[in-house]
């Protein structure tokens, strides 16, 4: 597992007793920004909705056009 030294604080350059040593998993934690299971399910379900329904849009108009010109 890799690690990162980095500073607890703002201060420039960062003092030792702020510095600490942590891993990836510590450091980007997906829960801090809202990604969450149900997050994920939501965003999914609404681009299936979105795709499914331009699919049926499409249909419905090669339908329209289709019946316009045999008439």
């Amino acid at each position: 597992m890799t690690r990162f030294l980095i500073c607890t604080s703002d201060a420039n350059p960062c003092p030792p007793e702020s510095q600490q040593w942590s891993t990836t998993a510590e450091i980007l934690d997906p829960a801090q920004f809202g990604i969450t299971p149900e997050a994920i399910l939501k965003v999914f379900s609404f681009g299936f909705g979105a795709v499914l329904m331009a699919a049926l849009i499409g249909y419905v108009l090669s339908i329209a056009v289709g019946l316009i010109r045999k008439a």
